[in-house]
């Protein structure tokens, strides 16, 4: 019994260890995509980690360096189970020095779903189905040593047949979501799917919709009949407000008259109509309201009502703005009339003491003093019956009596301008006749002692309304002096500057025309000694332009002494000088930009000829420099190329020995002449390019050949078998091929057993 026992319990620690030792063999998962064999990096990693995790399945990835012997389909299904993956993980293995890769899941709706997929392609179910999806979508990335784009496009294949399988097939997808052999939540005995809970589930939403339908309706109609209740009561508010602006008016009823009782009845009418038209809109509004449920009515009531009272409310407003026009009439006109009585007789004898004072009638005053009496004395009789009419006529009476006033200051002000008038004219007079001594300007065209005549004969006229007190015309005289003084100044002083002006601009006249006079000499000898340089043709147009210049140099010579005399005190013509110098001015930037442009052409002639001398002589150089880079790349030409033998050499040779040069000719014949050249270089270069390149592919070659036989050393120093060998469950199926194509290395296994054991698990691999 005691050694029963004994054995019982080494059987169950055997077990137990079993799985550590695969586990112990098997890399620890680090997230979604473990690559051992680091062929991925962190950007592809990170980019085919949201690629694993978005969709109906979660791939995980693991890559090795080597199975070590092992059976890829045993170790896969050993990764899967270690991992811990559920039915909706699918597992890709791949093996990258084996050349092998593997997928794992246990699922058969997706099994289902890779078998028709595989069927629709012209191949069979099982793990060949899985081998195929390997064969089209991994390795033709693989051989070419684009692993991650393998990878991913694996996984979204995998994801699109699993999607399309899983819509088509309920059955199979209710299995794929549990363990196998576990049928789904949904499923028949038969372990097909049912659509009748669907019904109730319908049935739910379409009673929650028109429950939600129905409190809406509720909620909506019972805040629209409060707030059709609230719109009642202010029409309710409205009608008080009316009875106490009618209640306002009724002081002024029956007393008023005229503008003022017009008014008053005006709005008394307008307030009447509309109280009894919010009488009967409330009588109206008495009415049971709409049911809550008719939300158009309720809504279409509340507008209306809304709008109505809106009219009302605006009406009752401006009339509430009459009444207060009425009211401020008659709590302020008494006022304002006795301010005015107050300050007539104020004004009066201000009159009188500035006539004493002055010597003037001021009837003008007198009379606007009468005319404010008169207005005031009205404005007073209609004060109790009719203060509206009353307030305009004081109205215009203020505006009057400000006048007055203003008239009145105005007396004093210009009486004093008119007396120090002769003084004001004698300091003007001096001042314009110091910028006349100081400018020499005896002879000057503007007469600006004119403008001081016309200021005095001005200052005579305005004594007399000055006497009478019109004002207004004072005013007028009085602005018309000062701007005859101020002209008389300012046209002195402009034709002072113009001369100074003049006078410097002469001078700059004068000695630019001489540096001009020199430039051109100077140019006229450069032009001379181009003729013996350059042919004929590239000078033409530089004398006509130089001749031309000349001309211009003479005609403004010319010029300058009429200039001189129009500037002169003697004949005061200064305007006329100024537009002669303006004129002038600008024709020497006219001859200074001409020249500057001839001299840049012939600068240009001399690096053109300067140019085509250094391309002649750098060609041998260049030439030299190829031969001698072949040659440091030990390649031999097998034609010597001669430079001197080419035609244009000698023609440039020749033609470059004396001149006069043709300058286009020697351009024409120097770009073939480097364009010879240029050819040579290239094929030199072409010849070092095409050795350098040949030696890379000779290394490339030989690295590829090193890393072929270190691969082959490597398969031939591993273990020799086991591993870790087959599941533990029934029913598993696995398969293997290479993607390699050819070759020692290209064993390949299959086989697979869909739904038949307990786990259900389906595996197929590929080699690339």
């Amino acid at each position: 019994m005691r050694k029963n026992l004994t054995l019982a319990l080494v059987l169950i620690l055997s077990l137990l260890w079993i799985p550590g030792v695969y586990a112990a063999n098997i890399p620890a998962q680090q997230g979604v995509i473990t690559d051992e064999a680091r062929l991925l990096s962190a950007q592809e990693v990170e980019n085919l980690t949201g690629l694993a995790t978005t969709g109906r399945y979660t791939f995980h990835v693991l890559t090795v360096d080597s199975l070590a012997g092992s059976n890829m389909s045993s170790y896969a299904a050993d990764v899967y189970d270690t991992w811990g993956l559920k039915s909706r993980d699918i597992l890709l293995l791949i093996a990258y020095e084996n050349q092998l890769t593997e997928i794992s899941f246990i699922n058969p709706g997706l099994q289902d779903a890779l078998d028709a997929w595989s069927l629709q392609q012209g191949g069979a179910a099982g793990n060949a189905a899985i081998n195929k999806v390997l064969e089209k979508y991994f390795n033709p990335y693989a051989k070419n040593g684009d692993i991650p784009e393998g990878i991913r496009s694996v996984i979204q294949q995998m994801q699109a047949i699993g999607s399309s399988g899983q819509s088509s097939n309920t059955g199979s997808g209710a299995a794929g979501g549990a363990d196998a052999g576990t049928a789904g939540a949904g499923s028949s005995p038969n372990g097909s799917s049912s659509r009748f809970p669907l019904l109730p589930v319908a049935g739910g939403l379409v009673l929650a919709a028109l429950l939600i339908l129905l409190l809406y309706v509720a909620i909506t109609g019972m805040r629209r009949r409060k707030g059709l209740s609230v719109q009642r009561e202010q029409l309710a508010d409205l009608l008080v407000r009316a009875n106490r602006a009618l209640e306002s008016l009724q002081p002024f009823q029956g007393i008023v008259q005229g503008k003022t009782g017009e008014r008053v009845e005006g709005i008394s009418k307008r307030l009447t109509s509309r109280l009894v038209e919010i009488s009967a809109l409330q009588t109206a509004g008495q009415a049971p309201l709409p049911p809550f449920y008719r939300l158009s009515a309720l809504k279409a009531a509340a507008e209306q009502l809304q709008q109505t009272e809106g009219e009302f409310r605006a009406s009752l407003e401006e009339e509430e703005k009459n009444i207060a026009v009425v009211s401020d009439a008659d709590r302020n006109v008494k006022q304002q009339i006795t301010e005015l009585k107050q300050a007539a007789p104020e004004l009066e004898e201000q009159r009188q003491q500035a006539a004493l004072e002055t010597g003037y009638t001021l009837e003008e005053i007198a009379q606007n003093l009468q005319e404010l009496a008169e207005e005031t004395a009205k404005a007073d009789q209609l004060e109790l019956f009719d203060p509206i009419a009353a307030q305009e006529i004081t109205a215009q009476a203020k505006k009057r009596q400000q006048q007055i006033e203003q008239d009145m200051q105005d007396v004093g002000t210009f009486d004093d301008k008119l007396k120090a008038f002769p003084g004001v004219l004698a300091t003007t007079r001096s001042r314009i006749a110091g910028l006349i001594d100081q400018n020499s300007l005896h002879n000057m065209k503007v007469k600006p002692y004119d403008s001081l005549e016309q200021a005095s004969a001005a200052a005579s006229s305005m004594e007399a309304p000055l006497h009478s007190g019109d004002m207004d015309e004072v005013r007028r005289i009085g602005a018309d002096m000062d701007a005859l003084l101020t002209e008389a100044v300012a046209m002195t002083e402009r034709q002072a500057m113009i001369r100074q002006n003049n006078l410097k601009d002469l001078e700059t006249v004068r000695s630019t025309w001489a540096t001009l006079s020199q430039r051109r000499n100077e140019l006229q000898s450069r032009l001379a000694g181009a003729k013996n340089r350059f042919a004929r043709k590239h000078l033409d147009a530089l004398e006509q332009l130089l001749e031309e210049a000349g001309g211009t140099l003479r005609q403004g010579a010319a010029e300058v002494p009429q200039l001189e005399t129009w500037t002169s005190d003697a004949r005061g013509e200064y305007d006329n000088a100024r537009s002669g110098l303006d004129r002038l001015l600008a024709l020497q930037d006219e001859t200074a930009s001409s020249m500057s442009s001839m001299s840049s052409s012939l600068d240009t002639l001399e690096e053109r000829l300067d140019s085509l001398s250094r391309l002649f002589t750098e060609g041998q150089s260049r030439v030299d420099a190829a031969y001698k880079l072949l040659h440091s790349r030990g390649i031999a030409s097998q034609n010597r190329f001669q430079l001197s033998l080419l035609p244009e050499y000698t023609e440039l040779e020749q033609r470059l020995a004396s001149g006069p040069y043709d300058l286009d000719q020697l351009e024409e014949t120097g770009r073939s002449y480097a364009s010879q050249i240029a050819s040579f270089v290239e094929e030199a270069n072409r010849l070092v390019r095409q050795k350098e390149e040949a030696e890379r592919a000779a290394q490339m070659a030989m690295l590829r050949e090193q890393q072929r036989r270190e691969q082959a050393r490597r398969r031939n120093s591993g273990p020799p078998g086991g591993g870790f060998g087959g599941g533990l469950g029934g029913g598993r199926s696995s398969g293997g091929s290479s993607w390699g194509g050819g070759g020692g290395g290209g064993r390949s296994s299959g086989g697979s057993s869909f739904g038949g054991g307990k786990s259900g698990r389906s595996s197929g691999g590929s080699k690339w």
